[in-house]
């Protein structure tokens, strides 16, 4: 399995759900619920919950029980999910968003279902498997983090920025051995 760095740099937002057929029927539940709906996208983009959607599959478990806990208790999140009968679709919603994400992240569905456990709202959920290294998918993650860090702060930041990451990426390729 591949566990190269950075495969999770694709954000993922209301529009790739409307570009994808199945997802597309989840349109409307989310635009009728815009906080809940830009509290998913804002959590399942943070990188810490991409590692943990990861984490969860590489220990056995569904993505989603990675982050279950995280938007069940987020208060726009929680308060859809606590109502009825809105929650099934709203639930439902999550984990399309979910299949996104991680496809984003390099990884394909299973077509199995495994449990969700200690979640309140979540009982079972896709399992996923990470797909084979393609280099230009790689290469398109990588220009994608990049327009992202372009997008933070001013001209000033943006310099200060690269220099970090350039060091860093220089630094951990002398750690691995690996010329820069």
């Amino acid at each position: 399995m591949d566990r190269t760095p950075g495969r999770g740099c694709a954000l993922l937002n209301i529009g790739d759900f409307k570009r994808d057929s199945h997802a597309a029927k989840y349109v409307v539940e989310l635009d009728a619920r815009p906080q809940a709906s830009d509290r998913l996208f804002w959590l399942l983009n943070d990188p810490a919950n991409e590692q943990r959607l990861v984490d969860a599959e590489l220990n056995g478990m569904p993505a989603l029980a990675g982050v279950a806990r995280i938007l069940e208790d987020d208060p726009e999140i929680g308060d859809v999910l606590e109502s009825d009968p809105v929650a099934l679709r709203f639930r439902q919603a999550v984990g399309v968003a979910i299949k996104l994400k991680m496809a984003k992240l390099g990884w394909e569905s299973t077509g199995k279902k495994g449990a969700v456990k200690g979640a309140r709202h979540f009982t079972k959920a896709e399992r996923y498997e990470e797909q084979p290294w393609d280099a230009e998918a790689y290469k398109k993650r990588a220009l994608a983090a990049l327009d992202r860090v372009a997008q933070m702060g001013d001209a000033a930041e943006h310099e200060e920025t690269g220099r970090f990451l350039m060091e860093a990426l220089a630094e951990t390729r002398r750690a691995e051995g690996r010329p820069f």
